[in-house]
């Protein structure tokens, strides 16, 4: 069949289509989804801004001080040896430091007339002086008074109480303590408490406080046997005393002077003044024999050192005995005392730890020191509450070296972490 021009014959394939345009997408449907995302970028502002102002309102840590020296210092050597008694029981303890040493075990033994120490310590915890000041006057009692004779009789130490007498509380503590008083002790007695038994109360009671296991007080003055302590127990209670202002002035004294005129009357610590004993309280009966508790005062480079120590149960006829057995031991004690610094003054010791990552170095504003014998380890910390912010210079704590406490300063300026570091804190 014949094909006219332009017509395609059955044999023939058409000629393909080609693919209609994409058709735009109506401004309907991407309305929804910018706002969509509109929503999801706001909502990661919102979040972002809200952690973030979070982060800058917590409370920064508080800040800590940490230690640079070693945390203890061990004083190479063999122990001292130390000439104790052959009788009785002693010890020695080194304020801050610890024990140096006992001898003669721990039982219990009358105290005599070192018994009037813990008399005293309840006093001026109840009846406080100032430095230096006298005290209410107060009157002697009757009863006190008809019991003179007796007390003579028996040879008790007094300081012959008689009627209508007016004493400051200074003076009867000093003749309780230097002239071992025990007419004076049962007056501070009555005075405290209105009796002896009340009295003696109390001083059990501040002897557990004190933690004095073996210790029993049966009254005021020692005088009786039935009052016993031990050589260690007597070491805590003197380390009580000796923080006592008044305390320390009047057992310091050699003699007692009278307000009357009448002529001062040496006291029985002989050794005040020698080797540095600063105090102390005698003590004697049959019973006891010689006891005597001390305080030295020395400086060992440099460091103030306190020395306490008790010696008791000297077979002796007088307490003599017990003071002489303490002299030995206290200039051996001083001997064996050395020192080491660990760190001179201006040296860095520490830091200031800001508890996001910065520190601020700590310097010793005077020679770090430490006090010791052979032997012993003595433990070094620190301490401080150190402010947010602070200059240069400015003290924020101590080092603790046994005795010795020595301040730290800043060595540069404090400030608190920055606001980069309070953004990126994790803790």
């Amino acid at each position: 069949m014949p094909v006219r021009p332009g017509q395609s014959g059955p044999w023939e394939v058409a000629a393909p289509q080609a693919p209609a345009p994409p058709q735009p997408i109506a401004e309907a449907e991407r309305r929804p989804k910018r706002r969509r995302l509109a929503i999801v970028l706001v909502a990661a502002l919102v979040l972002i801004v809200g952690v973030a102002a979070g982060q800058l309102i917590r409370p920064v840590p508080d800040p800590t001080v940490k230690l640079s020296l070693a945390s203890s210092h061990v004083f190479q050597g063999a122990a001292p040896s130390l000439p104790w008694p052959a009788a009785g029981q002693s010890t020695v303890y080194v304020d801050g430091l610890g024990t140096m040493g006992s001898s003669g075990g721990s039982a219990p033994t009358p105290t005599a007339s070192v018994a009037k120490v813990m008399t005293a310590y309840v006093y001026l915890r109840d009846h406080p002086l100032k430095t230096g000041e006298a005290g209410p006057v107060l009157t002697v009692s009757p009863q006190g008074v008809a019991e003179i004779p007796a007390r003579k009789k028996r040879g008790e130490s007094l300081l012959g109480i008689t009627a209508g007498q007016r004493l400051t509380e200074r003076k009867a503590l000093e003749a309780l303590l230097i002239i071992s008083a025990n007419d004076l002790a049962h007056e501070l007695a009555r005075w405290d408490s209105g009796g002896d038994q009340p009295f003696v109360a109390k001083m059990n009671a501040a002897a557990r406080e004190l933690g004095m296991t073996s210790t029993r007080y049966t009254d005021p003055s020692g005088y009786d046997s039935g009052t016993v302590s031990t050589a260690a127990d007597q070491v805590k209670l003197l380390r009580a005393a000796m923080k006592v202002p008044a305390f320390t002035e009047i057992v310091n004294r050699r003699a007692y002077v009278p307000d009357d005129g009448s002529p001062a009357r040496p006291g029985g610590n002989v050794l005040v003044g020698q080797y540095g004993v600063v105090g102390g309280k005698t003590g004697y009966t049959d019973a006891a024999g010689g006891n005597f508790v001390f305080a030295a005062r020395k400086r060992v480079g440099g460091v103030p050192t306190l020395i306490l120590g008790a010696v008791m149960a000297q077979k002796s006829p007088s307490a003599q005995g017990a003071v002489e057995a303490a002299g030995q031991l206290i200039q051996a004690v001083e001997g064996a005392l050395t020192a080491a610094t660990l760190a001179p003054k201006g040296a860095r010791v520490g830091a200031v730890d800001d508890g996001l990552g910065g520190t601020t170095p700590l310097r010793a504003a005077s020679p770090v020191t430490v006090v010791g014998w052979p032997g012993l380890r003595v433990p070094v910390g620190i301490e401080g509450d150190p402010p947010h912010q602070g200059g240069a210079g400015e003290r924020v704590g101590e080092v603790t070296a046994g005795a010795a406490k020595v301040p730290l300063v800043l060595g540069a300026e404090l400030d608190e972490p920055s606001y980069l570091k309070r953004l990126i804190r994790v803790n």
